[in-house]
């Protein structure tokens, strides 16, 4: 049982921590499932046969495991068909990183100097520090757990792996509505691009573009082909940023009335232009918080990668770029721009760079979306071919015919939800709050599990055990202050009137 971890030494009684955590003999066979399986060619050439139906159950679990690795093989595998046979694994370090930052690091970065402007730059600064921290925690917290079960591909599968098939259901329930919210959030990011490079059309046609355009883009099913779409991903909200930070230093502010006072800059809080309440502080807090990391995307991208190991060394990556750029886009821009800083920040430069920059920030915008379709995608493609149903995917047609089925219904989805909201970016705050710290949450509830039984037995375990339970208690704030702050948001936006209306053509308002 020792491969099956975690599991009470002999004689150990049950743990004050293992309590909140099943512990039957069917969870222990259950984790056959999600062991490593040997290749199907090392099992072919050693001669040993598959067990029969007599065999031991844990036997039995063994087999299906195998069976549904090859299936993931078949989802997972390459997009361009030269190779016949499906490969596995395929994705280097620096594919995960590309993957990951495309998902962290989209146009939301130009929000972030207007949290500067609110809470000041010395704090926005330990906050980043902080924030880096805690990407890097759950990320590896994460990765524990996909190393200890290399069979695991989703958040749907541990939750399946420590509660069983219902947790499994909760699991890729949150996992489904917060990626379909963020698919929303980027196809209306997506027409209100349009709108900047002068496209004066209804805003609902403009969505529904770009939706169309983020569907053909998230139809590669190898994020080893995907990560070259991440890589443009980057290059292009990096190229975007260092023009803005230019643009807004040569400028200055452009929404600055010639009658108002110069710029100033704050250490600490901010100015009588900029709302500093208690309120304000949450939402600017919660924003950094969410722009950090890519929770989501961490077992997917690890159940591709050819090295699993090195995904430490991706993630190490991805917070360092994470916390660098943050911090000096943040900084500069609000140097830069000081009380008249806008959200995003391109509000506050001329009208030609304002167009340029969204022109660039495209690709971005649109690789993000997709990067959050990859993965609910993958996860509802394993759901459909598990079981008898996986005889199906010798047949290329059905298994396209599936993802693409997949897609359609994911995007459709985004786009009525964008359009129906009024106030959907506001709401995507809330949604973001309540998941975000969720997904947070069960980063130490991932350790707790994998230490219950020994969680005091060492310094190195009691200490692990003090600060995942700080973290759960972070958790909880984060998502009791976030939700609070998003829905005070939402009821202001209602009393001042700025509340459009569903599928309106109108250019929305928040």
């Amino acid at each position: 049982m020792e491969t099956l971890g975690p599991s009470p030494a002999p004689g150990q009684k049950r743990t004050f921590v293992s309590r909140f955590f099943p512990n039957s003999d069917t969870n222990y066979i259950r984790r056959y499932k999600f062991l490593e399986e040997p290749e199907p060619s090392e099992t072919a050439a050693s001669g040993t046969p598959p067990p029969d139906a007599a065999s031991d159950p844990a036997e039995k679990h063994v087999h299906k495991a195998q069976l549904e690795d090859g299936m993931v093989e078949q989802v997972n595998g390459p997009y361009r068909g030269e190779i016949a046979k499906p490969v596995q694994r395929s994705l280097g370090f620096f594919g995960a990183f590309f993957n990951m930052i495309a998902y962290s690091i989209a146009l939301g970065i130009l929000s972030i100097p207007m949290v500067v402007a609110t809470i000041g730059m010395v704090p926005f600064v330990l906050l980043c520090c902080l924030f880096s921290f805690l990407t890097w925690y759950i990320g590896y917290n994460y990765w524990r757990i996909a190393m200890m079960y290399p069979g695991v591909q989703n958040l749907q599968q541990v939750g399946e792996l420590i509660f069983g098939p219902i947790g499994g259901v909760i699991f890729a329930t949150f996992q489904a509505i917060f990626s379909v919210f963020l698919q929303g959030n980027h196809v209306l990011l997506g027409g209100y691009a349009f709108y900047y490079l002068g496209w004066d059309a209804c805003m609902i046609v403009m969505v529904l573009v770009f939706t169309i355009i983020s569907f053909v883009f998230t139809l590669p099913r190898s994020y080893r082909l995907f990560s070259a779409f991440a890589a443009i991903s980057f290059t292009s909200i990096f190229t975007v940023v260092i023009i803005a930070m230019i643009a807004s230093g040569v400028s200055g502010p452009q929404n600055r009335d010639p009658s108002e006072p110069p710029k100033a800059v704050h250490a600490f809080g901010a100015s009588r232009r900029i709302p500093h309440s208690f309120l304000d502080g949450v939402l600017g807090t919660t924003n950094v918080f969410v722009s950090f990391g890519a929770i989501p995307a961490y077992l997917p991208v690890v159940a591709e990668m050819k090295r699993p190991q090195d995904f430490h060394y991706s993630l190490i990556m991805l917070v360092a770029v994470s916390f660098v750029m943050y911090v000096i886009v943040g900084c500069i821009m609000n140097y830069n721009l000081g009380q008249f800083t806008t959200s995003p920040s391109l509000g506050s430069l001329t009208t030609v760079m304002i167009k340029v920059s969204y022109g660039l920030a495209l690709p971005t915008i649109l690789v993000a979306g997709c990067a959050s379709g990859q993965v609910t995608g993958k996860m509802f493609m394993i759901n459909v071919f598990s079981g008898a149903r996986r005889r199906f995917l010798d047949n290329k047609v059905v298994t396209w015919t599936v993802w693409i089925v997949i897609n359609i219904i994911s995007w459709a989805l985004a786009f009525v939800l964008a359009e129906v909201i009024p106030f959907f970016s506001t709401f995507l705050g809330l949604e973001a709050s309540l998941f975000w710290s969720v997904f947070f949450f069960f980063a130490p509830m991932f350790y707790l599990w994998r230490h219950q039984f020994d969680y005091w037995n060492h310094w190195r375990n009691r200490l692990g055990t003090i600060v995942a339970l700080v973290m759960i208690g972070m958790a909880g704030f984060f998502m009791i202050a976030g939700t609070w702050a998003s829905a005070v948001s939402i009821r202001d936006l209602y009393k001042t009137g700025n509340v459009g209306s569903p599928f309106s053509c109108e250019m929305p308002s928040s």
